[in-house]
Formats: structure tokens, sequence, C-alpha cells
């Protein structure tokens, strides 16, 4: 009996524990409820960053020795340079530049290859793009042999690519230009649209670049980021939109009262949700909308 007795007193014991616990954590779950934690909606822009890859085109002409000897070069770094300035010494003799423009003491083996006539027409991938290699001072050369290559100036500094296919960027090439940015945080800057093709879910481009600079001349593949689509709205986080019968809103707080509101937009960057129709800057909205029911509620 005693066993009995103690086996009772501790099932007791135990269902009052629960009782109590189970009880403390519906009213927890009430006060969280009434009490949720609200955000306001930020003002915010989105635009959509497309990543470029292509292939750099410009016009070049190759330098040859024009005696057998050593190689000199008065500088070993791409440079512009004036018509009839020397760009080389081989055993004595100048090698001087037919035009103005950036001499580049340094050859890929694609020079006269990697032309737009080859590169342009259908949709292939591009050939392999490598660094130029120098050849540097004291290089034994014969006649006719290559020491480096004029690019005339001035001339239009073009890119070849690929590109997602988007609305936005199709509105853009339309109208004849994209922006594009070299780093995350550089200034956005305009590139012509020289010619376009549909390559299906991508579009090929053919654009002017809106700079020339001589160190563009050491690689011929190009990378950037395109900008396009610029969106303005606001941003809430994730954990405030609701998907209710095929809906997406938020929880809207007017006065102690939640209110489902209906609204558009797509998740954006870092766990947040890009809003663009319905809810304005300063809206108070609940933080985690799948925790609280639509109705009264304290913020204090």
């Amino acid at each position: 009996m005693s066993f009995l007795k103690k086996t009772v007193y501790c099932a007791v014991v135990l269902f009052l524990a629960m009782g109590v616990v189970k009880g403390y954590l519906l009213w927890l779950d009430n006060y969280f409820g009434s009490h949720p934690e609200v955000v306001y909606a930020a003002a915010a822009g989105y635009m959509e960053d497309l990543p470029l890859e292509g292939a750099l085109i410009w016009d070049e002409e190759v330098v040859a020795a024009p005696v057998d000897g050593t190689l000199t070069y008065p500088s070993s770094t791409p440079r512009r340079v004036m018509k009839g300035e020397t760009v080389a010494v081989v055993d004595g003799t100048a090698v001087r530049a037919r035009t103005a423009g950036y001499f580049i003491p340094a050859l890929d083996g694609q020079e006269g290859n990697w032309v737009y006539s080859r590169l342009w027409p259908g949709i292939l991938d591009f050939p392999r793009s490598v660094a130029a290699a120098p050849l540097g001072n004291g290089a034994r050369l014969r006649r006719g042999d290559p020491l480096g290559k004029l690019v005339p100036q001035p001339q239009d500094l073009r890119c070849i690519a690929y590109l997602d296919k988007t609305a936005a960027l199709e509105r853009d090439i339309s109208r004849g230009f994209v922006d594009i940015r070299m780093e995350s945080d550089g200034k956005i800057r305009q590139a012509a649209v020289r010619a376009y093709l549909d390559a299906g879910r991508k579009f090929k481009v053919y654009l002017t670049l809106p700079f020339f600079p001589p160190s563009a001349l050491l690689s011929r593949g190009f990378s950037c980021s395109v900008l396009t689509g610029e969106q303005r709205g606001v941003s809430v986080p994730e954990s405030a939109v609701l998907l209710r019968g095929g809906r997406l809103g938020v929880l809207m707080v007017r006065g102690g009262i939640t209110e489902f509101v209906e609204m558009e937009g797509f998740p954006a960057d870092e766990g947040s949700f890009f809003i663009t129709k319905s809810i304005d800057a300063g809206s108070v909205v609940v933080l985690h909308a799948d925790k609280v029911k639509e109705g009264v509620i304290r913020l204090w």
C-alpha cells in the first residue's frame, strides 16, 4: 500500500506540474500573439544585377622586327604613343609607331583571328582568351618576327557577350543602351548596343563600352555587371510575409488591430522581401506573421 500511495502521489504531482507548464505555455503563446514584434517597412530600391562575361574586340596591327637582333623596349607596359614614337629597338634600329595609339609589348597568339566577323555570327562559345605574354628585353628576334602590337586611337572598345534574358533587359536593349558597373560599389555607366540576337534564354549583345584604358589590352576577356529593371518600393523581413489562399500579404498594424493586406513583390537579398505594391514606407507590420492572428493586439 505504501508503494501504491507513493506512485499515486508522484503521478498526481507530475500531472499537476504538466498542467502548470501547459497553462504557462498557453499563456505565453497568447501573450506573444497579442503582443507581437513589429517592424517598419523601409523605403528601398531594387535593380536586376546580371553578370556579363564577354570578349573584347578592338582593331590592332602587329609590329614586326625590321632586322635580326636583340630586342629592347623603352617601356614594358601598355602605353599611349604618338605617331613616329619609338616603341622598341632591335640592335640599335628604332621601331616607330605607324600611327598614334596604344602599344602593347606582348602577344597572345590571337592577333588577326580574334575579330568581329569570327565571333559574332551564330550562337557559339567564344574562343578561349589567354593573357598576353610579354617578350621581354633581351629576346633574340629575326627580321619579320612580331615584337608587339599597335592599337590605333581613337577607336571604340567593343564587347560581345551573352546575357540572361529578362523583360527589363529587353526594354533597355530596344532603347539602344544598357547600364554597366565594374565593381559592386562602382559608378554606373552606359554601354551602347550596336547589335543583338535572341539566343533562346539569353541575348547575344554587341556593345560599345564607355572607356578604353591601355590596361584593357592585356586580356581579351571581360566581365562586369549589367543593371536593369530599377524599381522603387519598400523592404520588410521575409518573416513578415504570409501566403494565404494563394495570395501574398503582410499583417499590417492599424491602431491596435492587425489586418491581412495583400501585396505584390519578390524575395530580395539577405532575408528581405521587396514589396512593389500596396505597402507604403513607414507602414507597421508584424515581424513574425505566421505566429499572429488577425484581430486586436497590444504593442506595449
